[in-house]
C-alpha cells in the first residue's frame, strides 16, 4: 500500500462522525487536527433516515475541512458487523510465493457469499516457524460497498482507502501499546451504538469478533420498559444512575447487561481454548457505550478481569487549546486513530476493500496532472524554439521536435487506455450487479410454499381446519394429525471442503399427536414429505435427506400448569448468521429480536394461564399467531397466540394483556389498544390436555442459479 505523510481517519459511527489527522515524523505521529460531530440523531433511532443524517453530518465536516482533505490520504471504515472476517493458519512449507494460491482457494471456502458479490483482501501475519502463516480474509458485499461509495461521492468524499472498524482496533492498540512477540494477549471490547466488537492482539496476530448488541440495545430496553420516547429513554441511558429512578433503570437494563457479558465471556472463552498457552489478563474497554454508569464495573466484576478504559493514549498527545477536548473524546476516537495510523503506514493490518476499478480510476486521474504538466512543457519547448533566431529555424526544419511528438503521442495512448479501463470497469461491474440481482430470488418463496406442503402432508382431519369449535374438540387431542407452524427461520451455512453453499431451515412447530417424533417420521407426514420430494428439476435447490431431524425431546404443556422439559432436551437454536461468531452453531442469545427469515426469537416461555395456547394459524416469525386468549388468566409474556408480544424471549413486555392488573405507563399504553381491542379466538384445547413443542430442521443444498456446479470453485484468482 502507498504510504503518505499525513492522513485522515474517518469513523462516521451511529452517533458521531468522528475524525483525526496524523502527520507521519519517522515512526512517531502528531496530531494536527481532530473533530467529533454527533448526528443531530442517532442513526438506529425509530424514524430516522441514515442516509440523510450521514450527508448532513458529513457535509459540516466537509464544509470546514474540504481543502485538507484534498492533499492528504483518506482512510474510512465500515462497521464490523457489515464485513466478513475470518482467519485461519495456512501451511506454506516456508514459500511465500505459494501464499497468495493458498489464500485464493482458502477465501472461496471461508466467504459466504459467491466470490464475485464481494470486495475482498487478506493480510498475513508473520510467524517464528514460517512454516505456517496466519491470515486474515475480509470481505464486504458489492452492494454494501457501491452503497457507501454513492453516499460519500454525493457528499464530495472520495477515501482513498476502506477498512473495517475492528482493523483500525487493531492498528490502534498494537501502536500506542508498541506491542511486542514476548506480551500477551490484549482483548480491546468497544461497545458502539449498535454493535460490540471484540478484538485481540497477540504476537502481532489480530483476532476479532462482532454482534449486534451496544448502546442502542440498552436505550431499547428501557424505551420499552417504561414506555417513553427514544430520545428521552437515550438521555435516562446516561443520566440514570444519579437520578432518583436509578435503580428501576438498571433493572429495566438488566437483560441487556446479562447478554452483553455472554458474549464477551464466550469470545474470551473461545480465543483461550483455540489459541493453546493463551490467557486474557488484559482487558481495554472503549466505545461511546462504556461510558454507561457502572458498566466498565459491572463487566469486571462477571468476567473476573479488570477492564481498564482505553480514554488515554501514550503514543499520541494534543498539546495547546486544544489538549482538554482531545481527552475528553479520546475513548470514542480508537477507530479513528488506527485509521490515520494506517494511512501514513504504520498500520498492522493494512487492507482496502475500495473496488479494484475504482482505484485505477484514481490512478489514471492521478496521472492526468503528469499529462497536463508534460503537455504544458511541450507547448513551452515549441514556443522557445518559434521565436529563435532564424539560424535555429534551419535546424528545426519542417517538423515539431521528436520530443514533443513522443510527449503528446504518449499522452493520447494514456487516455485511450484511460477511457477503456474506465468504461470497461463501469459498464461491466454495473452489469454485473444487475445481473445477480436476480440469483437466488425463488430461493425462499419455494421453501415457504414447501414447508406448508410437508405440514399438510400429516393429512390433518378435516373438522381442524374448519371453524366448528364444538366439531375440533370432539376429536380426541392424542389423535389429532394438525401440525402448527409456530416460527420459520433459515441459516446461512459456511461451505465445507465440498464447496457446496447450503440453507438450514428451521420450524418451530406444536401438535398433541400421542407420539409426535413417530407420527413426524411417517411416510405420510413431514419427514416423509421432504424425503420424497427432495429433487425436483424445478426448484432451485435439493433437500438433503440426511439432515432431516425430528427432535427426540419434546416440550410438553399441560393447559392450566405450564411446560415440563426432559432435563436431556436440547435448548432451542437458530438465530441470524453471524459471520464473526465462534461457532456457527451457537445458539442465539437470550432475548434476541430475530424474526421471521432473519432467524428465531429463542424459546418460547410456555403459558402460565389456562387458555393461551398456539392454535389453528400459522404464523411466520411470530411468537403464536392462531387462536388465543381461553379464561383470560396468561401472564402476558410470549408463547399464546392470543398474547402479542414484541418478539422478545420470555419476559418481555406485552403489548397485550388477557388478565391481570397494571398501573403506571403500562397500564395506558393498555388502555390505548383496548379502545381498538381485535376479539381473540377460543381455544381449541381445555384444561389438562397436553401439546408439545419441538424444532423441526434440515438443509436444503442450493442449485447454480445459472445451470453450472452448486460447489463453489477451487481454483482461481480474485
Amino acid at each position: 500500500m502507498a504510504t503518505a505523510k499525513s492522513a485522515w481517519g474517518i469513523e462516521i459511527g451511529a452517533s458521531a462522525l468522528k475524525a483525526i489527522r496524523l502527520v507521519r515524523e519517522g515512526s512517531s505521529v502528531v496530531v494536527t487536527d481532530f473533530t467529533v460531530i454527533p448526528h443531530q440523531q442517532v442513526l438506529s433511532a425509530p424514524d430516522v433516515d441514515p442516509a440523510a443524517m450521514v450527508r448532513y453530518t458529513l457535509g459540516q465536516f466537509l464544509a470546514t475541512n474540504a481543502e485538507k482533505l484534498k492533499s492528504d490520504r483518506v482512510v474510512v471504515s465500515v462497521a464490523g458487523r457489515d464485513a466478513f472476517a475470518r482467519f485461519a493458519k495456512l501451511p506454506i512449507g516456508g514459500n511465500l510465493k505459494n501464499l497468495p494460491k493458498l489464500v485464493d482457494f482458502e477465501s472461496k471456502q471461508q466467504i459466504p457469499f459467491p466470490i464475485d458479490q464481494v470486495e475482498w483482501d487478506y493480510q498475513a501475519f508473520k510467524r517464528e516457524d514460517n512454516i505456517e502463516v496466519d491470515v486474515g480474509i475480509f470481505a464486504i458485499t458489492k452492494d454494501r460497498i457501491g452503497e457507501l461509495l454513492t453516499l460519500y461521492r454525493e457528499c464530495g468524499l472520495n477515501p482513498d482507502v476502506i477498512t473495517i472498524a475492528p482493523n483500525a482496533v487493531f492498528n490502534a492498540v498494537t501502536y500506542d501499546l508498541a506491542l511486542s512477540p514476548s506480551d500477551g494477549p490484549v482483548m480491546v471490547v468497544d461497545v458502539g451504538t449498535n454493535a460490540t466488537d471484540i478484538v485481540v492482539a497477540e504476537r502481532g496476530i489480530g483476532w476479532m469478533r462482532s454482534f449486534p448488541l451496544g448502546g442502542h440495545s440498552f436505550t431499547e430496553a428501557i424505551s420499552g420498559g417504561f414506555d417513553i420516547p427514544y430520545k428521552k429513554a437515550e438521555r435516562l441511558k446516561l443520566e440514570g444512575a444519579a437520578s432518583k429512578h436509578a435503580k428501576q433503570v438498571m433493572q429495566r437494563m438488566k437483560d441487556t447487561f446479562d447478554n452483553l457479558i455472554s458474549e464477551i465471556r464466550k469470545s474470551k472463552d473461545y480465543y483461550e481454548s483455540t489459541h493453546p498457552g493463551a490467557t486474557i489478563e488484559k482487558i481495554l474497554g472503549t466505545g461511546s457505550t462504556l461510558k454507561i454508569p457502572g458498566l466498565r464495573k459491572f463487566i469486571t466484576q462477571q468476567i473476573g478481569t479488570e477492564v481498564e478504559r482505553l480514554d488515554e493514549f501514550k503514543r499520541l498527545q494534543v498539546e495547546g487549546d486544544q489538549a482538554a477536548d482531545f481527552a475528553a473524546n479520546a475513548m470514542g476516537m480508537v477507530v479513528a486513530y488506527g485509521l490515520a495510523l494506517q494511512g501514513v503506514g504504520l498500520g498492522s493490518i493494512n487492507i482496502n476493500l475500495v473496488p479494484i476499478a475504482v482505484r485505477r480510476e484514481r490512478a489514471w486521474m492521478a496521472k492526468g496532472k503528469w499529462f497536463a504538466a508534460a503537455a504544458g512543457l511541450g507547448l513551452l519547448i515549441s514556443a522557445m524554439l518559434f521565436i529563435r533566431p532564424i539560424s535555429g529555424r534551419s535546424g528545426l526544419g519542417n517538423s515539431p521536435p521528436a520530443s514533443v511528438e513522443s510527449t503528446i503521442s504518449q499522452g493520447k495512448r494514456f487516455k485511450a487506455q484511460y477511457d477503456e479501463l474506465s468504461g470497461a470497469g463501469s459498464q461491466g461491474g454495473a452489469a454485473q450487479n444487475m445481473l445477480s440481482l436476480t440469483d437466488y430470488r425463488n430461493v425462499w418463496p419455494h421453501l415457504v410454499h414447501d414447508v406448508y406442503a410437508a405440514l399438510a402432508a400429516a393429512q390433518p382431519q378435516a373438522a381442524l381446519l374448519g371453524g366448528n369449535l364444538e366439531e375440533m374438540k370432539a376429536i380426541p387431542v392424542a389423535e389429532r394429525r394438525l401440525v402448527t407452524l409456530d416460527e420459520l427461520g433459515s441459516t446461512y451455512v459456511v461451505p465445507g471442503a465440498d464447496g457446496k453453499r447450503r440453507i438450514r431451515v428451521s420450524m418451530k412447530i406444536s401438535l398433541s399427536h400421542a407420539d409426535p417424533g413417530v407420527f413426524l417420521n411417517k411416510e405420510r407426514s413431514v419427514a416423509g414429505w421432504l424425503r420424497a420430494n427432495a429433487d425436483r428439476a424445478d426448484v432451485p435447490y435439493v433437500i438433503v435427506a440426511d439432515s432431516i431431524k425430528i427432535p427426540d425431546d419434546w416440550t410438553e404443556i399441560e393447559v392450566g400448569k405450564g411446560a415440563r422439559q426432559k432435563p436431556d432436551a436440547p435448548a432451542f437454536s437458530g438465530g441470524k448468521s453471524d459471520f464473526n461468531s465462534p461457532s456457527p452453531d451457537d445458539p442465539p442469545k437470550s432475548g434476541e429480536n430475530n424474526k421471521g427469515a432473519g432467524g428465531f426469537q429463542g424459546r418460547r416461555k410456555p403459558p402460565a394461564g389456562g387458555g393461551q395456547m398456539p392454535g389453528m394459524g400459522q404464523g411466520l416469525g411470530l411468537s403464536g399467531s392462531g387462536e388465543g386468549a381461553g379464561d383470560g388468566s396468561g401472564d402476558g409474556s410470549t408463547g399464546g397466540g392470543g398474547s402479542w408480544s414484541d418478539g422478545t424471549d420470555g419476559g418481555s413486555r406485552s403489548r397485550r394483556r388477557t388478565g391481570g392488573a397494571a398501573t403506571g405507563a403500562e397500564a395506558e399504553a393498555i388502555k390505548v389498544l383496548d379502545e381498538a381491542r381485535i376479539g381473540e379466538a377460543p381455544s381449541t384445547y381445555q384444561a389438562g390436555e397436553v401439546f408439545y413443542v419441538g424444532d423441526v430442521t434440515f438443509e436444503v443444498e442450493l442449485r447454480d442459479p445459472r445451470g453450472a456446479s452448486a460447489a463453489v470453485p477451487a481454483e482461481g484468482t480474485q
